[in-house]
């Protein structure tokens, strides 16, 4: 649950701090006081767009800290394990955004990036706002709320799979199915690049090697009078007569002082060294006579080789895969219409495998559709719409031919929500005919129903209450508090008797202090209570009339949350 909010510096708020509570908890306060700026940074700490426009006029940064405290669902806790997160003590959710567009993000700490932060909000907050009742409109959102209702979608990962393959089928076709001039030039193309390359009989290292020798050659002057000079030293007849007398005159005191046997020995190895390292020299200088056509014939070499890389591949081996995949090519294009053949039987098989799937989708989501029509007018019924009509009208069955057209990522079917509000009205298409009160209670019946089925831990109503007064307010307000029972509810409410349900009211206020606006939000108690209940029932919060009305409402609210728990 989500237990502690702090907001600073965001619109009109320079620092504000909100308790919650478990279940029902409700923000109320008057039309422009802030309501919305709490929904607002509640979003945004969840990880949803926001502009620099929200920072705090005078400020250069806004923050907002969540507190949420365990037990988490089992989703969530899956997710914990996977980041590594240690919340024995709950989770801290900080996100900072900057004038200068920057971002911060950290959980218990920890830096995350955004991508990281929405998968877990998603499965701690659902917000439902104004654009909910938008998406109502929409037909292509209908499926979606079918398909939640569907627990097992084992299906849909087997027809995803099946999908995929057909795409790829469809690429290949298309490849294979090109015109005949498109696939005598590419033979020409593939031809042109196949015989360039093999006609260079590139050998693997080859540049490397040829561009170690180039650099022998281009210094050879250098390395010709270098070793020469080295000969030169170490054929100093004093050098090596020296080495010999030394040796020599060791050997006349060896008989008196047996370690100098051991000296001896090196002194010769010396001579027999340098005999060696200048033979070697000797053989190598012989080889630093090169003509200029060899060096540029290892020049011309390298340009074939650099001229082929800047075609085909940053290196010979990357050169050598290039050609492999050109001879494929050209093999596939040459053979084109024997694999078309093969492949357009293959894609058959692959639409059978699809057509059966999508029948067996359409078949699950027409079973849960009727359940879902029922549960859905028994909640509209205590909605005060007890003669509204509802059918989820589905697109005609699939049949086998031709089946490919109909066919999308997630199955074959589309749907719209048929509706009529009234005894007597035909149904129509939701969108056409459904006004704002009955979409805000046409939602609340939606999340009354998912609520039972759903894991996330907290869900938020921005102004559920849209086009609703008198006794449907009331009827509203049971709903809500029916959902707080399994999910802890947040709602922004004008309602009275919404109001009057609430577990946890919470006034957001607005007040000049300092020639500054400031918002407030304050827990009320039961007297305070009382008194904002008067005061959106159009009453006189300090009327004793207006409380005894309001009392009147706050017991019978308090009746019916008693009778949800027991």
């Amino acid at each position: 649950m989500l237990k502690n909010l702090v907001i600073d510096n965001v619109a009109l708020i320079d620092n504000l701090s909100i308790d919650f509570e478990d279940h029902f908890n409700v923000l109320t306060g008057e039309t422009g006081a802030g309501k919305s700026i709490i929904i607002d940074a509640l979003s945004f700490v969840l990880g949803a767009r926001s502009s620099k426009t929200l920072i705090k006029q005078n400020e250069s940064v806004m923050k907002v800290t969540a507190l949420f405290l365990p037990p988490f669902s089992s989703d969530v806790n899956k997710l914990l394990k996977e980041y590594d997160l240690d919340t024995d003590d709950g989770l801290i959710i900080t996100r900072k955004l900057s004038i200068d567009g920057k971002s911060d993000i950290r959980i218990n700490g920890t830096p995350f990036t955004l991508a990281m932060l929405k998968p877990l909000t998603q499965l701690l907050v659902d917000i439902h706002g104004q654009h909910e009742h938008q998406k109502l409109l929409q037909n292509k959102y209908h499926l979606s709320i079918i398909d939640s209702f569907i627990k097992d979608k084992t299906i849909f990962s087997q027809y995803s799979s099946v999908y995929d393959e057909l795409q790829r089928c469809n690429e290949d076709i298309a490849s294979l199915n090109s015109s005949p001039e498109n696939q005598e030039r590419m033979l020409d193309l593939l031809n042109y690049q196949i015989n360039e390359i093999e006609s260079a009989n590139l050998q693997i290292d080859e540049d490397v090697k040829l561009e170690s020798q180039l650099q022998i050659m281009q210094n050879a002057e250098k390395i010709f009078e270098s070793i020469d000079g080295a000969i030169s030293n170490l054929d100093n007849p004093i050098l090596i007569d020296g080495i010999k007398h030394s040796s020599s005159l060791l050997s006349n005191i060896e008989k008196y002082d047996e370690s100098i046997s051991s000296l001896i020995e090196r002194v010769d190895n010396i001579k027999y060294d340098l005999q060696d390292i200048s033979t070697t020299l000797k053989e190598k200088n012989e080889g630093c006579n090169y003509d200029k056509y060899e060096i540029d014939s290892i020049h011309e070499r390298l340009d074939i080789i650099k001229t082929l890389k800047r075609k085909y591949g940053a290196s010979i081996e990357e050169i050598f895969q290039f050609l492999e995949k050109a001879k494929e090519q050209y093999d596939n294009i040459q053979n084109s219409k024997t694999l078309l053949k093969n492949k357009l039987q293959e894609k058959e098989k692959i639409l059978d495998n699809l057509f059966s799937l999508a029948c067996q989708i359409s078949d699950v989501r027409r079973h849960v559709a009727h359940d879902f029509e029922e549960k859905t007018k028994y909640e509209l019924g205590f909605l005060g719409m007890k003669n509204a009509e509802f059918h989820v009208e589905f697109s005609p069955y699939l049949i086998r031919n031709d089946c490919e057209r109909y066919l999308t990522h997630n199955g074959s079917d589309s749907v719209t929500f048929m509706f009529s509000a009234n005894l007597g009205q035909n149904m129509k298409p939701l969108s056409e005919i459904i006004s704002g009160g009955e979409a805000s209670r046409f939602m609340l019946a939606l999340k009354n129903i998912l609520s039972s089925q759903d894991t996330i831990d907290m869900m938020v109503f921005d102004e559920i209450d849209t086009g609703i007064s008198g006794e449907m307010g009331y009827k509203v307000a049971c709903k809500l508090a029916s959902i707080s029972r399994k999910h802890q509810v947040l709602s922004v409410s004008h309602l009275p008797q919404i109001c009057a349900m609430a577990d946890n009211n919470i006034l957001i206020n607005k007040y000049v202090e300092n020639k500054d606006t400031r918002v407030s939000a304050s827990s009320l108690d039961e007297r305070q209570i009382l008194g904002e209940i008067a005061r959106l029932s159009g009453g006189d919060k300090d009327n004793e009339a207006s409380l005894e009305h309001a009392s009147i409402l706050r017991k019978k609210c308090e009746e019916y949350k008693s009778s949800l728990i027991s």
